[in-house]
């Protein structure tokens, strides 16, 4: 009887935790383009569509693989600096000016590539007529208030600490 009654226990627990498992995958997968979100998603980008004309779209396309051409190494590079800044870090006696010059890599390459990403937007507006800009804008102003609103219960000023009351 005791046997029996702990077969049926982990028969129900086991069938408890695949079902649990299956709800978590299906709402990660469903994000994407399923459930609510996606279907508005869609919805957002039928109703701004920017119409490229074929010029538009080909230059786009020239502009976005330059973009990528340029970026990609320096992507790569500031991985390559966190890594070695996590290792830095990681050793019993950290060597504070090597982290310090690694700090400070970091910082001159991601103002590098703040400038490049600057110089692509502008490119991107200039390839845009007034219209297709305004529509940008729109979609920029969307996906800001849609992350704020995720963010609710947090100070924006101080996004680490919880508000209280």
């Amino acid at each position: 009887m005791k046997t029996k009654l702990i077969k049926i226990t982990g028969l129900f627990l086991m069938a408890t935790l695949m079902v649990s498992t299956l709800n978590a995958q299906s709402s990660r997968q469903g994000g994407r383009g399923s459930g609510t979100f996606g279907h508005g998603n869609e919805r957002m980008s039928a109703h701004l569509s920017l119409d490229l004309t074929t010029e538009q779209q080909e230059a786009m396309k020239t502009l976005r693989a330059d973009n990528y051409k340029t970026m990609r190494p320096l992507k790569n590079k500031m991985l390559e600096l966190k890594a070695r800044e996590r290792t830095l870090m990681s050793e019993e006696l950290v060597d504070m000016k090597s982290v310090n010059t690694v700090i400070d890599n970091q910082t001159d390459l991601m103002n590098q590539m703040r400038k490049i990403q600057a110089t692509h937007k502008v490119g991107v507006k200039e390839i845009l007529t007034d219209e297709q800009e305004m529509k940008i804008d729109q979609r920029t102003r969307f996906g800001k208030n849609k992350r704020q609103g995720s963010n609710r219960g947090y100070n924006q000023d101080r996004p680490y600490h919880r508000n209280i009351g």
